[in-house]
């Protein structure tokens, strides 16, 4: 597969250490900030380290997505990792050594992408077109807009809950902050991050192309189709659901560019179906088959499907059950159903998938529902044809009494559709629901309560107030 290969280039990122530590950031003067934007070579090269850390385990390269499954109820995590049992069976402790590294590798990717927004307005090449700079500094903010979006959905809670006025996290848009020799920023309100995340999209919108010149580059670099469907996403958890569908339709009315696939085949391939993904080789090694597959395949198999979500497909006849699953033995030696949308467990080259067709879909369907509170027809009519791909029946309007029940199928079908991707906790927890209601969790793991959200790291807490902990911790 021809596949579109980040660059990283540690002396280029900027970031002297802070892959490992997001307070341990070096001085500006240990940067190589010259070197990284001297001429339109490096300061791409720059660019490409800013989606190489999408990349790492820890941000888009599989543990949040596991995370935000197996806080639900999709996956029964079986793993001896002790800091995934600690999140699976709600008890996590601020001193959770994987929770530190989702909130510093985050931060990572947030200051490279910080850096090259701030330097490559002074680049000095012939060679760099204006329209080139504008693209570059947009794909940055695309960049720093998604690791936000996964930091503050992880770290803080809901939108809905109190309508954005909660503590969410720090909003950094600086290549380093120091008060002293620590950076020691406060935290902003679920709100305020979010208002940067939309402004960071849609500055982002205005500049990025529709595509790339090849397939790879088109799925897992910053488009336009990229950034409207992001933002269908950011405006459908906010609540916004007349801008939800404006963003859809941005990335629907390009049937060009996307489509939803005839069948299950696509995972892995750059297709229409495709709207983003986070690009991996082998030598790259992404870690998506690491928990979702068992050992014979290369895997751990430390995360199969839960019993819950076996029970809602129809097994013998729904194509996404039985063209996507297998049986194999879990981490715990038992039997069990393992997802097969992730396949190169040897190569360890799977593609992250961040937005698909399929959702956008399902994006506009259910902002269609709350948008206008009725058993909406258009909403029905986007949903049949994943129903039809799937061999299950359509529906008519005549299947649902309210406009509530209408809106619970078209959650049924994003559970279906997109379990193992990372949806699933937002999607219960935005909707109101909870996210467990039986075995640890049950009780306390609804919108608000404390344990639906990490902590933050107690060695980020312990450098200053300015970052209260979360409730609970």
């Amino acid at each position: 597969m021809n596949k579109f290969k980040y660059i990283l280039l540690s002396s280029l990122l900027v970031l002297g250490t802070a892959c490992d530590e997001f307070l341990d950031v070096e001085p500006e003067q240990s940067l190589s900030t010259p070197v990284a934007f001297s001429d339109k070579s490096t300061a791409l090269a720059s660019l490409m380290g800013v989606y190489s850390q999408a990349q790492d385990a820890d941000v888009y390269g599989s543990v949040t997505a596991m995370i935000s499954e197996m806080q639900a109820d999709n996956v029964r995590f079986v793993g001896s990792f002790p800091t995934f049992q600690e999140i699976s069976r709600y008890v996590t402790i601020a001193s959770n050594g994987s929770v530190r590294s989702i909130w510093a590798d985050h931060y990572a990717g947030i200051l490279a992408a910080n850096a090259v927004i701030k330097n490559m307005p002074s680049v000095e090449d012939p060679g760099l077109s204006e329209s080139e700079r504008a693209q570059f500094i947009g794909e940055a903010k695309f960049m720093r807009a998604l690791f936000y979006f996964n930091l503050v959905n992880m770290f803080a809670q809901p939108y809905n809950v109190s309508n954005g006025a909660t503590p969410g996290v720090p909003l950094v848009l600086e290549p380093t902050i120091f008060e002293g020799e620590q950076i020691l920023p406060a935290r902003n309100t679920v709100a305020e991050v979010y208002a940067q995340i939309e402004k960071d999209f849609q500055e982002a919108l205005a500049v990025l192309p529709d595509k790339y010149g090849s397939a790879a580059q088109t799925r897992g670099r910053a488009t336009k189709g990229a950034a409207n469907g992001l933002l269908s996403r950011l405006y459908l958890y906010k609540g916004d659901n007349v801008k939800a569908i404006q963003s859809a339709d941005a990335v629907l009315g390009k049937t060009d560019l996307y489509a939803l696939a005839a069948d299950y085949s696509f995972y892995d391939g750059n297709t229409a179906e495709d709207v983003f993904s986070i690009q991996n080789t082998t030598t790259d090694q992404s870690s998506w088959d690491l928990y979702y597959l068992p050992a014979v395949r290369g895997g751990r198999g430390d995360a199969p499907y839960s019993d819950d979500l076996l029970a809602v497909f129809d097994q013998t006849n729904d194509a996404r059950f039985t063209s996507l699953t297998f049986t194999g033995v879990d981490a715990a030696g038992n039997q069990a159903i393992f997802t097969n949308k992730f396949k190169n467990g040897i190569e360890n080259s799977d593609n992250g998938p961040i937005m698909r067709t399929t959702e956008v879909v399902l994006n506009k369907a259910e902002a269609l529902v709350k948008s206008t509170n009725s058993v909406n027809a258009e909403a029905i009519a986007l949903i049949n044809p994943l129903l039809t791909r799937a061999g299950v029946p359509t529906v008519s309007a005549s299947d649902f009494a309210s406009a509530e029940a209408l809106l619970d199928r078209i959650l049924l079908e994003r559970r279906k559709e997109l379990c193992f991707e990372g949806h699933r906790r937002m999607d219960l927890l935005r909707n109101g629901k909870a996210l467990r209601t039986a075995g640890p969790g049950a009780g306390v793991s609804n919108p608000g309560d404390p344990l639906i959200v990490l902590p933050i790291p107690q060695r980020d807490i312990d450098l200053g107030s300015s970052l209260p902990q979360n409730p609970g911790y």
